[in-house]
This record gives structure tokens, C-alpha cells and sequence, in this order.
């Protein structure tokens, strides 16, 4: 597990080459992203902060089990190969056939770069025949915010994934008696939270009271999940008090 920077006068990112992830992202003296105070508990099963997940993004059945995000083997458990370039850094892995029982092999790029004050990322994948795959960045963003309660969730939808006991979807539920995310004002009266909304509006907006993170989409929908979940890993920032 090798630990990366890249740095200019704007943003200090930390790159981590297990699961090509970003360690830690500060940007105007702020941490901009959720990230463990102990570098080797990014080593632990199960610990997703900001690495790229895959093959499979979510839970699928497979072999009749349940696996989450790649499972046990998945990328964001790989030491990944990397090279430095002024400043980008590419990072690269081939995953085999053998890997969460998926068959074919995966060649995987994923590429950092940092200009100005954005941090640009690129991922590529190339198979060898035809394969389940869809990756992402599991990324957890606090917008430098020193308690949840600080952040502002908005989005406009008005119905949400359920799932049956081994939490695969089955269908969807009006959300409107459960929350009300077109004014999301406070995270943690809703506890923990692991679902799917759907859309009406294709932009997700998340703020502090100093920085504001717009996602645009073109999928249906976008998944939610806080970090409320008790891991046993100490993280930087936010305090989840009630």
C-alpha cells in the first residue's frame, strides 16, 4: 500500500495505490472528504472510503450469494500498479477471472489529475469478452464540515428502492411519509440511511456552509449512503452526535 501526492498552491490530494483511491483531499486548508485517521485501516475488508469499487458497483447475486461491491476480492482490495507524471498519476490493475467468481479478465485504468483547483478522474476498462461491469469511486464527502450537521443534502425525488432480506432490490415505495429530500436540511435525523431515489430532477446538490458539490446525472436515479454505520474506523471531522 504506497501513498501518493499531488499538490499545488490550491489542493493537496493523498492517492492511495490499494483499491486506486483517494486517501485524502484538502482543499483551502479544509478536508473536502471523509477519510480514516490510520492509514492501515484503509487496509481492512469492508472499508470503502473513496476507493474504486468493481467489478460490480452494489449487491448482486451470484452463485446464489450476495456480493457487495466486488466482494472480498473486489478492486477496492487490489494494490494497484502506478506511475507519476508531473501532475497525474496513473494507476492500473488486470483483474482475473478468479476474483468473486466473475469470468474474463478486466484491464482497469484510473487516472488522477490535478489542474488548478479540480481534480480530475478518468476511469477506463477494457474486457476480454463480455462481462458484468460497472465501477465507481465510493467517495464520502464532507465539504470541510466539522459536524453532519453542518451539511445540506437536495434533491428532487419522490420515490425509493426496497429490498427483501438479502437487501436485493424488489421494488419501490413513495418516499413522502419517510423523508423529504427536496429540502434535506438534517442528515441525522433520518439515522443511517443505504438507498436508492429515484429522480425527477437529474442533480444532486450538497453544501456546507462554505462549499457547495453538484452531481449531474443521467442515470434514474442515485444512491445514498452515510457514514453512520459503526466500523471501528476513526475518522477525520465529522462528529455524528445526535
Amino acid at each position: 500500500m504506497k501513498f501518493i501526492e499531488l499538490k499545488n498552491d490550491k489542493i493537496t490530494v493523498t492517492l492511495c495505490s490499494l483499491g486506486a483511491a483517494i486517501y485524502r483531499l484538502i482543499y483551502d486548508h479544509n478536508d473536502m472528504m471523509l477519510s480514516p485517521i490510520n492509514e492501515q485501516d484503509f487496509d481492512k475488508e469492508g472499508v470503502f472510503y473513496n476507493k474504486t469499487i468493481g467489478r460490480v458497483t452494489g449487491r448482486i447475486l451470484k452463485d446464489n450469494k450476495v456480493i457487495l461491491h466486488g466482494g472480498p476480492h473486489g478492486l477496492c482490495h487490489q494494490e494497484f500498479n502506478y506511475v507519476k507524471e508531473d501532475n497525474r498519476v496513473i494507476f492500473t490493475y488486470v483483474s482475473l477471472g478468479d476474483e468473486s467468481s466473475n469470468e474474463g479478465t478486466l484491464k482497469v485504468k484510473v487516472t488522477y489529475t490535478l489542474i488548478d483547483n479540480a481534480l480530475i478522474t478518468e476511469t477506463e476498462i477494457t474486457p476480454d469478452q463480455k462481462i458484468d461491469a460497472s465501477l465507481t469511486n465510493h467517495s464520502f464527502f464532507c465539504l470541510g464540515a466539522k459536524d453532519i450537521n453542518e451539511l445540506s443534502l437536495r434533491f428532487n425525488s419522490d420515490s425509493y428502492v426496497i429490498y427483501d432480506e438479502k437487501l436485493l432490490a424488489i421494488g419501490k415505495e413513495n418516499i413522502k411519509d419517510k423523508y423529504n429530500f427536496y429540502e434535506f436540511t438534517n442528515v441525522m435525523k433520518y439515522g443511517d440511511i443505504d438507498n436508492f431515489f429515484l429522480l425527477k430532477e437529474k442533480e444532486v446538490l450538497l453544501h456546507s456552509n462554505k462549499y457547495q458539490l453538484k452531481l449531474i446525472t443521467d442515470y434514474q436515479g442515485v444512491h445514498l449512503f452515510t457514514d453512520y454505520f459503526p466500523d471501528g474506523v476513526k475518522t477525520r471531522l465529522i462528529i455524528t452526535a445526535l
